[in-house]
C-alpha cells in the first residue's frame, strides 16, 4: 500500500522526480554502456565520487538497480518530497567517502544499490516517524538481515551482475540511510523553532 502523499484533491500524482532520476540513470546506460571507465568509482579519483553510483556492470545490474529506484521513489517520494534529490546526491558523495576510507581494497565500484539502501533506510524511518508502525522497522530488519547474509556467503541473494556484489556497501547504505534521516529531524527541528 502507498503511503498517503497529503495530495487533498485525491488524483494520482505520479512520482515525477524519482521517473527524471530513473530516466536520467538510463539514458547513461544507453549512452555512455556498461561500466564506463571514466564514470566508475575508482580509488583515487574524486572525479568519479558521484557518477560512480549511476552507472551499472550491464543491462540486468541496470534493469535491477532502476526498478528498484522506481518501487522505492514510489513508495517514499510523497513523504520525502523535494528531500529526494538531496538524499540520493548526499547519499551517493558519503557512501563514495565510506568507499574511500573503509574498503581501499575496492579497484571499481557502480551502481546505485548503495544509496538505495540509504533511501530505504530513510524512507522508512521518515514513515515509521508518522504511523508509529512496527512493520516499517521490520522491513529495516529483513533488510539488514539480507545485507549481512550477503556479505557472509559474498555474493547477492538475487542478483547476478557481470561485477561481483560487493555488500557491503548496502550495509554502509543503510547506516548513511540513519545519518540522514537524523540530519534531517535536527534540520526540521530548527525550522520549527525559529518559525516559532
Amino acid at each position: 500500500m502507498r503511503p498517503d502523499s497529503g495530495n487533498s484533491h485525491g488524483g494520482f500524482c505520479p512520482p515525477w522526480r524519482t521517473l527524471l532520476l530513473a530516466v536520467l540513470c538510463s539514458l547513461l546506460f544507453m549512452i555512455a554502456g556498461p561500466a564506463p571507465d571514466t564514470l566508475v568509482y575508482t580509488q583515487g579519483s574524486y572525479s568519479s565520487f558521484l557518477s560512480g553510483h549511476w552507472v551499472h556492470s550491464d543491462l540486468e545490474h541496470a534493469l535491477w538497480n532502476i526498478g528498484a529506484l522506481i518501487i522505492l521513489g514510489y513508495l517514499f517520494e510523497p513523504i520525502l518530497k523535494q528531500r529526494l534529490f538531496t538524499i540520493m546526491l548526499s547519499a551517493s558523495l558519503l557512501l563514495s567517502l565510506w568507499l574511500r576510507l573503509f574498503a581501499p581494497e575496492l579497484t571499481a565500484y557502480c551502481g546505485l544499490s548503495g544509496i538505495l539502501n540509504a533511501l530505504l533506510v530513510t524512507g522508512t524511518l521518515s514513515l515509521w516517524q508518522q504511523h508509529r508502525s512496527s512493520i516499517y522497522l521490520l522491513i529495516l530488519l529483513l533488510t539488514a538481515i539480507k545485507n549481512i547474509t550477503e556479505i557472509l556467503s559474498q555474493h547477492a541473494l538475487f542478483t547476478h551482475s557481470a561485477w561481483p556484489s560487493f555488500p557491503q556497501a548496502h550495509i554502509a547504505g543503510m547506516l548513511i540511510g540513519v545519518i540522514l534521516f537524523l540530519v534531517g529531524l535536527r534540520v526540521n527541528s530548527q525550522r520549527c523553532h525559529e518559525t516559532i
